[in-house]
């Protein structure tokens, strides 16, 4: 989710310079979008960041300080924001660090529909087997 790459990546500035949420300035610009390629290994474009930033608005994880830079300029964190991104960081830490058991067990309860529709598709293909294979 793009939206969460921009609030790390700001909160990520915010723990290398020693600033505070109220001193941060961000703008969805292609300096941004290269700098979150990178640092993340994904191929966003312009236009999906500023989808995302209108989420992060939306969600009131970033508010504008000034409009005549215009929509995507000279915006900034909230405390909300940062506390979404400082929540989405440890949720990634805490799955990265699951056991493979745990991986395991999370990935069947993920898809336990999944599972519920493979077995009935066996139970009814031995069901099928019974009654038919006898002739």
């Amino acid at each position: 989710m793009p939206e969460f790459k921009i609030l790390l990546n700001v909160l990520d500035y915010m723990e290398a310079t020693g600033n505070t949420y109220k001193t941060v300035r961000v703008s969805i610009d292609e300096k941004l979008v290269e700098e979150i390629n990178a640092a993340n290994s994904t191929n966003y474009s312009l236009e999906d960041l500023q989808s995302a930033a209108d989420k992060c608005i939306a969600h009131e994880w970033l508010q504008q300080r000034a409009l005549r830079y215009g929509p995507y300029g000279n915006l900034c964190i909230t405390p909300k924001g940062v506390g979404a991104a400082r929540s989405k960081r440890k949720s990634e830490e805490i799955k990265a660090s699951r056991s493979l058991l745990k991986k395991a067990s999370d990935y069947i309860e993920d898809h336990k529909g999944l599972f519920v529709v493979l077995g009935f598709l066996l139970g009814l293909a031995t069901f099928a087997l019974k009654i038919f294979g006898d002739k």
